[in-house]
């Protein structure tokens, strides 16, 4: 019987010289130059077992059919692995640039949002998630901290086209890279100053078809929310800070018991809004195989994420917030012959997003749930019930109304909730790209050549359907009815209203790129790359005929490296870039950078055998950037109306003016930056142990800001721009892992560790104090007074310096008369804390397994970051009795208990200009650390499963955000918020499946 049959590799090419041999025995073959072999054996059933250098070995049973093609999986070693790297691959021994990885495996917990899922996770990548409001929690990120004056955020390629990666689905993603040195961003050029984010998709590869299914569901748990204070101890405190009994003994007594919800409202406003639970869920079906002639990965994924507003059963459509994400994915690449493939890559999301319209008059998808948490703040607990009864209909049953208090004009945070509208949001993106790459060996061996098109269209679509709801104020009760009586505040809408908006945009980019490797002598390794690049941005809702011009970017990128018997290494990188907005003659700039690696563990004198890899790197240089302060072509003059005008004419008829608005100026170049980064790559006991580390610096300048010294006198409406700032940045990272087991217990604890901090050293500064100036401290530090606690009695307030805030009282927060000119007022202020941006940021987790169990958590962290205080986190900060008070306002200080350490100083009727400075008493320590993910899991293999059809089936546990500890307990300190009103992080709890066929 003849057996016959194909061998391939992953990429769908055939493998020459792979032995083909019988199962016990000795019987065998080799396949020929087309990957083809043939071979007689004695039956069907029997086992062939395929082996060849550098890829696994493989066996398989002879079908009846007695044809067997063998797809065959490449066996890397760890120094030969493929890295992402700008512009292509390399080998990991020769990488010598500062490049992060994390795979998708590392990335599988219930976040929405793929940069939000980054945080902790890759050593230089600072991720701060300010909100948790769904569709709104696209995460703050910065790579090594902010170098600039300007926008800090990295450029982000996802195959290696410039888009947003936040609706991608997880499922999608094979690894995300992040590019943080001069050697690794250079060849981007101008557009990667701040650091590079490549995100590569999966792909198809030579094998049988494999479907993978994944099933999860779960519930969200509002936590840290902020703690309201209770309707009688807001009366206590409204009766302190007044300075006489303003409600009665009787009236707190009849609010604290709950006696009439009408007449005396106690009301906790989060809690009628607020729900602690709700539901999530996720679906995705992929399917990956391929052969010779194509290889191919299609998903499809639904993402369901509920927020954690009441809905109100009264109406015809939802009022809290929810987002639902339909993503879909197809890669295919296809051998058109031995030495072409053509690659087909299109992805795309739908997103529709509902939430509530407590800003009846705005249509923009902004943070509805902020409004809701501000409207809470606003109204008190205890002048507005929530609903009050209205009398009864024709048929005896009793109407309802919504509450509103008798003497002021503060909304219901429950009729905003309720009885607003809601706003529908709908955002489609589409990406395409089609690849054509040549293997150009038959002109020199090691060379090939690829040229890409994409285009891309990002459309959103809002529709807000919007009212206000009648309110009633409760005035006591009728006599004669028995039921209360009503006095009406405001007449609502019949029927909502709509609006709506539509914004959009599309870009293309082409590129054709030259890649050359080559190794000459089993010991030189050379490499080469070459490309152009163009691309175009258009804003399809441009507001101007400025804004609506194409924005276009060109350049050239190149490469060149080489390494001597994987020991010693050298690159070269240069890019060639042009920008829009200088002028003609000066548009195009140069920015090399080079980089060196020793790896000495490769060393022949190298004997030390507890170390088995040992690399030091180092790179060096120049980036750019074009990012303007603000507008567009900076060169150029602009004129708009609205500057000022005249009344004209014999009725006076209002003409507006025309005026410069932007001034042009010639002569303005790049900011530029000089990127340095020595690095250290450890290995020991078999890489057991790994332990990277990395010390970088940058120095800015030329940085494009818009003046702030030129006086009013010089007649300007807009400062112009001038290349005048400049900035320093430096810091370290550390990424640790170890692998070992314990029998047949595997586990690997790993972390990293980030530190950045940066200093401006030129900003064009008004000159003011030296203590004062922004100049010399990082970006947005904070500064304020340096309070000294609260004062004691009226005698110390006469022996301490004069404070020029208002009046002073026993109880009022104390300051530093910092300059020592005997009183205390903006002169005083001087640096305190840190800036609103982590410089330090960590993660470390652990991972075990144990045959089919496995478990994993991961924790993440943050800290030398400060935050302010200010707006309703103040008792009566519009003085008594407007707005809402936190619970932690019972914790103050008082003349029957004056404690010097209380959170909060004396009460005041009325805003109290002292006590609410910026000061060290109002900002917060940001640190915090959080048990972000924890998945427990068990995978089922077997014949019983095999019999369905199915390879493995695994049932998971995971959770997210689940414990957090931190010295600031009122909210999420991430959140950054100055009293609370940012929708916090949810805590989820999710079961899973994941099958595969």
């Amino acid at each position: 019987m003849i057996a016959k049959g194909k061998v391939i590799d992953p990429n769908g090419q055939p493998v020459a010289g792979v032995a083909v041999i019988i199962d016990e025995t000795k019987t065998g073959t080799v396949t020929d130059g087309n990957g083809y072999y043939v071979i007689d054996v004695p039956n069907v059933g029997v086992h062939l077992t395929f082996t060849c250098l550098g890829y696994k070995p493989q066996t398989a049973v002879v079908p009846k059919s007695l044809s067997l093609d063998i797809y065959m999986e490449e066996d890397t070693l760890e120094m030969d692995a493929a890295v992402v790297v700008g512009m292509g691959h390399q080998r990991k021994a020769s990488v010598i640039g500062a490049i992060s990885s994390v795979s998708r495996d590392a990335l599988k917990i219930p976040q929405r949002n793929l940069t939000n899922a980054l945080a902790g996770k890759i050593a230089g990548a600072v991720v701060v998630q300010r909100t948790g409001e769904p569709g709104l929690d696209n995460a703050e990120f910065w790579i090594r901290g902010i170098s600039s004056l300007n926008s800090s955020a990295p450029l982000v390629l996802v195959d290696g086209v410039e888009r947003s990666m936040s609706d991608l689905s997880i499922e999608e993603i094979e690894t995300i890279s992040v590019l943080k040195d001069a050697s690794a961003t250079a060849v981007y050029g101008v557009r990667a100053a701040n650091g590079v984010v490549l995100v590569t998709t999966r792909k198809g590869i030579a094998q049988k078809a494999t479907i993978d299914v994944k099933i999860e569901s779960g519930i969200s748990n509002l936590v840290n929310m902020p703690k309201l204070l209770d309707g009688a101890n807001y009366m206590r405190l409204y009766n302190e800070a007044y300075g006489s009994e303003f409600y009665s003994p009787e009236q707190i007594r009849m609010t604290e018991t709950h006696a009439d919800p009408y007449l005396y409202p106690n009301v906790n406003w989060f809690d009628e809004l607020f729900t602690k639970f709700s539901t999530n869920s996720q679906v995705s079906v992929n399917v990956r195989g391929g052969g010779e002639r194509a290889r191919y990965y299609v998903t499809a994924s639904y993402l369901r994420d509920n927020g954690n507003l009441y809905n109100n059963p009264d109406t015809d459509y939802n009022t809290n917030i929810n987002i639902t994400r339909y993503n879909f994915r197809s890669n295919i690449d296809m051998s058109l012959t031995k030495t072409t493939t053509l690659s087909l890559e299109i992805g795309a999301n739908m997103t529709d997003a509902h939430q509530p319209r407590p800003i009846t008059s705005s249509y923009n998808f902004q943070s509805q749930a902020s409004e809701l948490f501000s409207a809470c703040y606003q109204q008190d607990p205890i002048t507005t019930p929530v609903r009050v009864p209205l009398g009864y209909n024709e048929f005896g049953e009793m109407q309802w109304g919504w509450g509103a208090p008798l003497s002021t004009s503060v909304d219901n945070p429950a009729e905003r909730l309720f009885g607003s509208g809601y706003n529908k949001t709908y955002r489609t993106s589409v990406m395409s790209q089609i690849i054509l790459k040549q293997n150009l060996d038959f002109l020199t061996k090691g060379l090939d050549f690829t040229a890409s098109f994409s285009y891309d269209v990002n459309t959103v679509s809002i529709q807000s359907r919007g009212k206000y709801s009648s309110l009633y104020a409760v005035n006591g009760v009728d006599d004669e009815t028995g039921l209360y009586s009503l006095v009406p505040k405001r007449e609502g809408d019949e029927f909502l209203g709509y609006i709506y908006s539509n914004t959009g945009d599309r870009a293309d980019e082409f590129k054709a790129q030259f890649n050359y490797e080559r190794v000459f002598n089993e010991r030189h390794r050379v490499g080469a790359m070459a490309m152009y690049y163009q691309r175009s941005f258009n804003n399809l809702a441009a507001g101007s005929s400025i804004l609506a011009l194409p924005y276009r970017k060109q350049g050239l990128a190149f490469r060149a490296t080489y390494s001597y018997d994987d020991r010693y290494f050298i690159e070269y990188n240069m890019g060639y870039n042009g920008s829009e907005n200088f002028k003609s003659g000066e548009r195009f700039g140069v920015f090399p950078a080079g980089a060196i690696g020793y790896l000495i563990s490769n060393e022949p004198f190298w004997k030390v055998k507890w170390i088995n890899h040992l690399k030091i790197r180092g790179s060096i240089g120049l980036v750019g950037s074009d990012v303007l302060a603000a507008g567009r072509f900076a060169y150029l003059s602009t004129w708009e109306s609205g500057l000022g005008g005249h009344y004209f004419g014999p009725n006076a008829t209002w003409s507006a003016g025309i005026g410069e608005a932007q001034e042009g100026v010639l002569g303005l170049t790049w900011e530029k930056g000089l990127k340095k980064d020595l690095g250290l790559e450890l290995k020991m006991f078999d890489s057991m142990v790994s332990i990277d580390l990395d010390y970088f610096h940058e120095k800015r300048w030329d940085i494009l800001i818009q003046r702030s010294s030129v006086p009013g006198i010089a007649g300007l409406n807009q400062q112009p721009l001038a290349n005048m700032g400049r900035m320093t940045n430096h810091g370290f990272e550390a990424t640790a892992e170890f692998n070992h087991h314990i029998g047949k217990v595997n586990y690997r604890i790993y972390g990293n560790f980030s530190f950045a901090r940066n200093k401006i050293t030129e900003k064009d500064e008004a000159p003011t104090d030296p203590w004062r100036m922004r100049t010399g401290h990082p970006l947005n530090q904070q500064f304020g007074l340096i309070a000294l606690g609260l004062f004691e009695d009226q005698d110390e307030i006469d022996l301490s310096p004069e404070q020029k805030f208002g009046t002073v009282r026993p109880g009022d927060v104390k300051y530093l008369d910092y300059n020592g000119d005997g009183v205390v007022d903006a002169h005083d202020e001087v640096a305190i804390g840190y800036s609103r941006v982590p410089e330090i940021n960590y993660g470390f987790g652990l991972q075990i397994n144990w045959k089919g169990l496995d478990f994993g958590a991961f924790f993440r962290g943050q800290a030398h970051v400060s935050y302010s205080l200010g707006g309703s986190f103040f008792p009566f900060a519009n003085g008594v009795g407007k707005g809402n008070l936190f619970a932690k306002a019972m914790d103050r200080w008082s003349e029957e208990n004056p404690n010097p350490n209380a959170f909060y100083p004396r009460l005041s009727a009325s805003a109290s200009a002292n006590n609410q400075k910026a000061s060290t008493r109002t900002i917060y320590d940001g640190s915090l650390l959080r048990l972000s993910d924890l998945e427990v899991g068990y995978t089922f293999r077997g014949k019983h499963l095999k019999s369905w059809g199915c390879q493995s089936l695994r049932v998971y546990f995971v959770g997210s955000n689940l414990l957090l500890f931190s010295p600031w307990d009122m909210w999420d300190p991430e959140s950054g918020s100055t009293n609370g009103s940012n929708y916090p992080l949810a805590r989820k709890f999710n079961l899973g499946v994941r099958i595969s066929f």
